[in-house]
């Protein structure tokens, strides 16, 4: 089962490096940037494509890790240029878009694989995909065995189920992101330079989010609004001046209480939660 790629940004290159260092032999790459179709084929052990036809009569399983707007097009020009495609598999890696997004074929079977972690450096990533879990959807029978016995830890999700599950991701990484980001903001107001808050921040952002990973949100659970601390909730408030992020503490804190109920059953929070919004 040759591997190609048509794509050759950070998913692609990560995926190739992985198969390479686990015996799957890469055909190689396909972009619209030579030197970085070379890049990635270097660090595979794969050759350079000039064409949809010359990559597609190479490889038996063809991935698409191309921006989630350009797979359809992508495919229909492979579709297109391709002499045979019959029996291969054409995969994209998009977490929020499912294999209806591909058009007709001719003959090859279009489903999708997505890694559900960030990948910023290929290297790293292609180190992590073994204890990453893998989601799967439109696949032909025998897939996820291929998968699974190249070392994936792959699970099915239907293909109504992808916005929502791409949803949860973005929520569990880019919004951590923008909250990270807020909460330098908010110390830079107390007088600490960009570096200086990232110390404060990082030993408590790396610590919590551990103890969420290994224990569950709820277990994982401290601060005023588990302590029901509706003294030190105002405070805070106070601090915000911005109605937006006064709107978006609440709504944030709104979310904590259903936790801490959970929690700590016995305990009230109706007066914390009245204070929230007045």
């Amino acid at each position: 089962m040759r591997i190609g790629f048509i794509g050759a940004g950070k998913v692609g290159t990560a995926l190739g490096i992985y198969f390479h260092e686990r015996g799957y032999p890469i055909s190689g790459y396909l972009s619209h940037s030579r030197d970085h179709a070379a890049l990635s084929a270097r660090a595979a052990g794969a050759s350079v494509f000039n064409d949809y036809m010359d990559i597609a009569s190479h490889s038996d399983i063809l991935f698409l890790t191309v921006p989630d707007a350009s797979i359809r097009d992508v495919a229909g020009e492979l579709a297109a240029s391709a002499d045979d495609l019959t029996s291969k598999w054409i995969i994209h890696t998009s977490g929020a878009y499912s294999s209806s997004v591909f058009p007709d074929l001719c003959g090859a079977c279009g489903f999708s694989l997505h890694p559900a972690m960030a990948i910023s450096d290929p290297y790293k990533a292609a180190g992590d995909f073994s204890s990453t879990i893998f989601t799967i959807e439109g696949a032909p029978d025998g897939a996820a065995l291929f998968f699974r016995e190249a070392g994936l830890n792959v699970l099915p999700i239907a293909s109504k189920d992808k916005a929502i599950y791409h949803l949860a991701c973005a929520v569990s990484s880019n919004f951590v992101v923008a909250l990270f980001s807020w909460a330098t903001d908010l110390l830079s107001q107390a007088g600490f330079g960009a570096e200086d808050a990232r110390k404060i921040l990082t030993p408590i952002f790396i610590s919590n989010a551990s103890s969420v990973a290994e224990k569950g949100p709820v277990a994982a659970l401290t601060g005023p609004v588990e302590r029901a601390d509706k003294d030190t909730v105002g405070k805070h408030l106070s601090c915000l001046s911005d109605p937006s992020d006064r709107q978006l503490y609440r709504l944030l804190s709104e979310k904590l209480i259903r936790l801490a109920e959970e929690k700590n059953p016995s305990r009230r929070y109706d007066d914390l939660e009245e204070s929230l919004w007045h």
